[in-house]
């Protein structure tokens, strides 16, 4: 990296840093107020509150529609450690990318926005992965995950909801209970196995949907473009490499559908944060989306 290119990647550091500091500088004045509360009840706000001043913090260093390709690379492979003695405050904040699969929720016509490929590369993707770790019963698993995807999923048919659930899978642990459901009723031990996140993206869809061209798995390229797995691991590098330029230089004819894959780093990720608060740490992740923000979880303590 030439020196031009090193003081940018520093500047974009030291704004990260300072951007994160402001974040700080709001928690430990309200930590002073609530500091003598006992209880979890105190950490939920304190998390609540670092929770609001995060996201603020990245709708303002990724604003929404703009190619932030060298931020989000900064970001993904440079975890926040800061601390303050005087309080005995402590914060970690690390990020991954969101969407570097194939949608699950792709796998309702009605969720792809009348895009017919999005569906097929979601069933294929599916039927492809069942197939390799020989899922026993794939029919009943594939029906199990479109009820949940169609939202109507119900333990008891003779109850009816207040609340019409909604469409699609958005999180990994909705998709969890839906192969821990499969695994006690038919008895599979080989759906555990399967590494579901490097196939699949468990997030709220729209037609505007994309997946993340730059920071793939190697697993879904494997199975979305028919390559030996060993071919993709050995050139195929998540954050550095470019699809097309990937698949032409393994020789693979093959159409890369932009209404499917973003040519840039996409501004989606998926964040989690931890912190101190009365000598216990407690956690809480969120999902960051062309500057939105969702799928709050607070996980409680470590």
């Amino acid at each position: 990296m030439d020196k031009r290119k090193e003081g940018v990647a520093l500047f974009i550091t030291l704004m990260v840093i300072a951007s994160i500091m402001s974040i700080i500088a709001v928690s430990f004045s309200y930590l002073e107020k609530v500091q003598k509360d006992a209880g979890t009840t105190s950490a939920i706000i304190q998390g609540d509150l670092l929770y609001k001043n995060t996201t603020s913090v990245l709708k303002r260093f990724f604003p929404a529609k703009r190619d932030n390709t060298e931020k989000l690379k900064l970001i993904y492979t440079m975890p926040l450690s800061l601390s303050e003695e005087k309080s005995n405050f402590a914060l970690n904040l690390s990020c991954r990318p969101l969407i570097t699969a194939v949608p699950i929720s792709w796998l309702d016509k009605e969720l792809t926005a009348k895009k017919v490929e999005k569906h097929n590369l979601a069933k294929d993707t599916l039927t492809l992965v069942m197939e390799q770790y020989d899922i026993e019963e794939p029919n009943k698993l594939e029906e199990l995950i479109l009820q949940e995807v169609r939202g109507k999923s119900l333990q008891n048919s003779d109850f009816k909801p207040r609340v019409k659930s909604k469409k699609g899978i958005v999180s990994e642990k909705q998709f969890d209970r839906i192969i821990a459901n499969y695994r006690l009723l038919y008895d599979d031990p080989k759906v555990v196995l399967v590494p579901w996140d490097r196939y699949f993206s468990f997030v709220p869809v729209s037609k505007q949907t994309k997946i993340d061209g730059v920071y793939l798995t190697a697993e879904f390229i494997s199975v979305a473009f028919d390559i030996p797995i060993e071919i993709v691991l050995d050139s195929w590098i998540e954050g550095e490499s470019n699809l097309v330029g990937f698949l032409k230089e393994n020789s693979i004819i093959a159409p890369v559908d932009k209404n499917i894959y973003s040519n840039k780093a996409l501004n989606a990720m998926h964040c989690e944060q931890s912190y101190a608060y009365q000598d216990r740490f407690y956690t809480f992740n969120f999902n960051y989306i062309e500057g939105r923000s969702g799928n709050f979880e607070f996980n409680g303590k470590e």
